[in-house]
């Protein structure tokens, strides 16, 4: 401004005074701007010329070293996260070489994850979809689609997005739409394509919540597909070849929809159901329980509070290894229908997870007792402010206990359990606690090898009880310091004898004590 006034260009009038500062201002910033592109093009020309990177390195290692930069695709994860917004464009604003590369390698735009963000510029971005899969090449593709939270179809087509990526379908490996249902009708079906030869895993979750019935899904033969998720549909709407899977995730679906897809998926080993709708869609269930012979793996959140007695009960599982059962609010776990489960199906259940799901002492019992084979236990009570649970008794303990299984003419249970994981309220003493460790693990080996205890004193029926986690909740401050943990020599001396021991404590005031009720 004093510049200005020492030309003499300030004027009484300080509309003038501004116009002429204003003119000022946009010469300045046209000439900075011409700078800073001058600046970027002498950068971009001094890394052509004189980079090492480019100089030493071979092309094909540069193209390596590309691809490492890139984030990594999780074909089981349908949302988008920050590390997708690093781009192989990244690259080609270096320089023209870094471009020239980065341009011609097909590995670098293999996988892609795009996001529509405005439906005012979804013609461009369905171009940049184009040019992208054009660089790929001939190489199986990865590809997520999403749209912004805010993103409005209301009189937008996804026309354009599907069937772009329609003219790839043949190099499909992984596919993720998250888009809705509507655009269902625009991809292939079996009709018109012979199938798809490289597809391993696609995921279906339109957004907004349950899908319609009008659009359906009509897919053909995937040979190679294993893992399929889908989300908030109808199983009416969708005809798929279920036979060829072998992991399957379902979310919002019912119970008879979730029944009727076992009955296909004859290949099945895990299957994962969440948020188990009440009521049904007119599916006739099994009268006799599907086998699933090669499942192996279950795990069900059943966060909406349904009873799921019925999938229990029309399913034989002779394979299945680990079963976690997830619950929200005060619904106990269905504990008597999962050993009638594991009786019908004479399966070797080695992991079992109970998560946020009530249980009660006896119900508790009964189900250790069922499991023999069991070897990793992982309990978590809910942790509500109004109420607690503390289903881990002395009179659980003692039937880990071999001693006291002996003393008492009764079979231990889990007696082939190596790790426990429990976090709740204490309902045990630590001397009961400490005893079950210690008759489960091996004694200390003496200095004197003569005093070594024979194999013949050992009991070997047992495993030992490896590792324990314990993170315990209080009422007050007083309970707390009322039952202290054990002294830090036991714990030593446990772990001498390997067992590793993690103990941790919250103190929660107005929780109120609840271990016979749930």
């Amino acid at each position: 401004m004093d510049e200005i006034s020492q030309h003499g260009l300030e004027s009484k009038d300080p509309r003038e005074e501004l116009a002429i500062l204003e003119a000022e201002v946009a010469r300045v910033s046209a000439t900075l701007f011409g700078l800073m592109n001058k600046s970027h093009t002498l950068k971009k020309r001094i890394n052509d010329m004189y980079s090492p990177f480019l100089l030493l390195l071979p092309v094909e290692i540069i193209s390596e070293i590309f691809s490492f930069c890139l984030p990594t695709f999780d074909p089981k994860n349908d949302m988008h996260t920050p590390a997708d917004s690093f781009t192989p464009f990244v690259f080609g604003a270096v320089c023209t070489s870094w471009r020239r590369i980065a341009w011609s390698t097909p590995m670098l735009w293999s996988s892609l994850t795009f996001r529509l963000t405005s439906p005012l510029n979804i013609h461009t971005q369905v171009s940049l979809l184009e040019e992208w899969l054009a660089r790929s090449g001939q190489l199986p593709l990865s590809i997520r689609l999403a749209s912004s939270d805010d993103f409005s179809w209301t009189g937008i087509s996804s026309e354009g997005v599907i069937k772009t990526i329609r003219q790839h379908a043949h190099r499909w490996r992984d596919l993720i739409i998250h888009l809705p249902s509507s655009c269902y009708r625009h991809l292939p079906i079996s009709d018109e394509a012979s199938g798809f030869p490289l597809l391993q895993s696609f995921i279906l979750k339109p957004p907004g919540g349950q899908g319609d019935r009008v659009h359906k899904i009509n897919m053909p033969l995937s040979p190679n597909l294993q893992y399929l998720s889908l989300s908030c549909l109808y199983l009416r709407s969708i005809v798929f070849h279920f036979e060829v899977l072998t992991h399957v995730e379902l979310e919002s679906f019912y119970i008879d929809e979730i029944l009727e897809m076992l009955r296909q998926t004859t290949a099945l080993f895990n299957l994962t159901a969440r948020r188990i709708l009440s009521g049904d869609d007119r599916h006739d269930p099994p009268e006799d329980p599907v086998v699933l012979a090669n499942l192996e793996e279950i795990y069900i959140v059943n966060d909406k509070g349904t009873d799921i007695q019925l999938l229990f009960d029309k399913i034989s599982t002779p394979k299945l290894n680990s079963l976690s059962y997830t619950a929200e609010g005060l619904l106990p776990i269905p504990s008597s229908d999962i050993v009638a489960l594991i009786k019908r199906s004479e399966c070797n259940l080695e992991t079992l997870s109970i998560l946020q799901a009530p249980i009660r002492e006896e119900p508790l019992q009964i189900l250790l007792a069922a499991l023999p084979s069991l070897k990793s236990l992982k309990i978590s009570m809910p942790t509500l402010t109004s109420i607690r649970h503390a289903p881990l008794t002395d009179a659980v303990l003692q039937t880990l206990n071999p001693e006291y299984a002996r003393a008492n003419k009764l079979s231990c249970s889990l007696p082939d359990l190596r790790s426990l994981s429990y976090a709740g309220a204490q309902g045990f003493t630590w001397d009961t606690f400490l005893r079950v460790l210690e008759s489960r693990c091996p004694p200390l080996e003496p200095k004197d090898p003569s005093q070594s205890t024979t194999a013949s004193s050992l009991d070997k029926s047992t495993s030992c009880i490896h590792d324990v986690r314990l993170a315990l909740s209080f009422m007050s401050p007083e309970e707390h310091t009322s039952t202290p943990p054990p002294y830090l020599t036991t714990l030593e001396s446990l772990g001498h004898r390997g067992v590793t021991i993690s103990i941790c404590s919250d103190v929660r005031p107005g929780l109120h004590a609840l271990v016979e009720e749930a």
